[in-house]
């Protein structure tokens, strides 16, 4: 179970390209493979794992190490596996991504295992009710365009509802969709077209899209909203790996302190997403303490005082 639930995460693909490998890899080389396809500070536990606890790359010469699999990687397709993806299929989101047809086709590939659980079976709490109509056509239709606009690197012509009665149109280049559990909605993190001003549009508020041509310039990062959240991570009972995994859709960097087992993790978060971050770390309890900015750490004390008054 422990292999299953990593197996579509971001560090079982990064494990995955290293054994690949056909040839032995270098500390160094290792390290680019894991800046590359994972995050800046994945390489602080991956690597020692890989070599000392589980052993699956040796030292073949100095410095030089090989790993050691002799055959190809094969996909793991048991019956868990497959009962996990047809539970995936009966998400609602799934149509943002697949035909009808594709998933009538999966549905029929798997006809043979049950589900794992229902969707009615898990109950979220901390999010809103009003999410993303994921079900309805013009949504679909309208995701579908975004989607292709990013995929094939397109202009996006978008109408957009600002507020009741108001609406704005223009020429937008899409830079990456982003999904916010709390909120359960899509938002598009955009750029318009001219100035290169960014925007981050809610998909459920795009009245109109069409894709144009290809974008011929060089998209800078999206940081206009982006909030810069450092925290110090004891690690007691596994908290900074925890920690790693659970912030993994954050862009975030890690640093061992001078403190023993006290680690600071920056975490860089939209600041319409802060509240849900500051659930996040205080589900983590006394393992996390955040440093700055003031504005979340006074968050996280109005939050702490209103436990404490219950």
């Amino acid at each position: 179970m422990e292999i299953f639930n990593e197996i579509y995460g971001t560090y079982y693909r990064v494990v995955q390209e290293i054994l690949a490998q056909k040839r032995g890899l270098t500390r160094q080389e290792m390290t680019e493979i894991v800046r590359e396809r994972g995050f800046d500070e994945s390489g602080l536990h991956l690597l020692p794992q890989l070599m000392d606890q589980w052993h699956l790359m040796v030292e073949q010469d100095a410095g030089v190490y090989a790993g050691i699999l002799k055959r190809d990687w094969m996909p793991v397709q048991g019956i868990l596996e497959k009962r996990w993806l047809k539970t995936v299929l009966r998400d609602p989101r799934m149509g943002l991504f697949l035909t009808d047809d594709e998933i009538a086709g999966f549905e029929r590939d798997l006809g043979a295992y049950d589900v794992l659980f229902d969707v009615d079976t898990i109950w979220c709490f901390d999010q809103f009710r009003d999410g993303d109509a994921y079900l309805e056509p013009g949504y679909r239709a309208r995701f579908g365009l975004v989607l292709q606009g990013l995929e094939e690197k397109r202009e996006l012509e978008l109408e957009y509802q600002v507020r009741d009665g108001e609406r704005m149109t223009g020429t937008f280049l899409p830079f990456r969709l982003e999904f916010s559990q709390k909120n359960d909605k899509f938002r598009l993190l955009c750029f318009r077209k001219g100035d290169l001003k960014p925007f981050t549009l809610n998909l459920a508020k795009v009245v109109d899209v069409r894709v144009g041509t290809r974008m011929d310039v060089v998209l800078p990062e999206h940081k206009a909203e982006l909030v810069m959240v450092t925290c110090l991570v004891v690690d007691h009972r596994n908290a900074v790996d925890r920690a790693l995994i659970h912030f993994a859709d954050y862009k975030k960097k890690a640093f061992r302190t001078e403190r023993e087992n006290v680690f600071e993790l920056v975490i860089y978060c939209t600041r319409g997403d802060l509240t849900e971050l500051v659930i996040q770390i205080l589900s983590f309890g006394p393992m996390m303490q955040v440093l700055e900015p003031a504005s979340v750490v006074g968050e996280v004390k109005r939050r702490l005082e209103r436990q404490l008054q219950l």
